[in-house]
Order: C-alpha cells, then sequence, then structure tokens
C-alpha cells in the first residue's frame, strides 16, 4: 500500500514539473523566429548570408544584421522550465 501512495505522489510531482528544453529543440524553436522574420521581410530573404544561433543574429546585405534576443519574462524563484522566447530586437541597418 505504501508503495502505491508513494507511486502516486511521483506521479503527480512529475506531472507537474517543468523542464528546460533540449537544445536541439530550443534551437529548432529559435530557427523557427528567425525564418519567420527573413520570410516576412523579402529584401532579407534575398541577400541573406547567414544565422547564427549562437547569438540570435541573422546577418544579410552588405553588412546589414538582424539581432534577435529573449523576451524577458518573470518566473518564480527556482523555475527551472523551458527558455524565454526568443523576438526581434533590432537590425543595424534601415530597410528600404
Amino acid at each position: 500500500m505504501k508503495w502505491i501512495g508513494l507511486s502516486g505522489i511521483v506521479l503527480v510531482w512529475a506531472s507537474v514539473a517543468v523542464a528546460a528544453l533540449p537544445p536541439q529543440y530550443q534551437n529548432m524553436k529559435d530557427l523557427d523566429v528567425m525564418m519567420d522574420y527573413i520570410k516576412k521581410h523579402p529584401e532579407v530573404a534575398a541577400t541573406v548570408t547567414s544565422i547564427d544561433l549562437e547569438t540570435y543574429t541573422v546577418y544579410y546585405g552588405q553588412g546589414c544584421k538582424a539581432v534577435f534576443g529573449r523576451k524577458e519574462t518573470t518566473k518564480p524563484k527556482g523555475f527551472v522550465g523551458p527558455a524565454d522566447p526568443l523576438e526581434f530586437k533590432k537590425q543595424s541597418c534601415s530597410e528600404r
């Protein structure tokens, strides 16, 4: 009977726990955000040269770049969960 009760508690706690995404899944989510930006801006799509997932930067045109960063959200102390969503922050040159 103890095992059934203990197993039930463990299962409840496990279902409530929120963990960080493994790197490959987090990278795919981040890449999707950057690709959406590229798709919405034809001048970027036409001249994109590289995408850097370490610095969250899309390089395009003649020295232009679009920089992304994590959206700031407040979390409870000790929260271990998925990273905040990536969002567009700024670009280094004006779009025409």
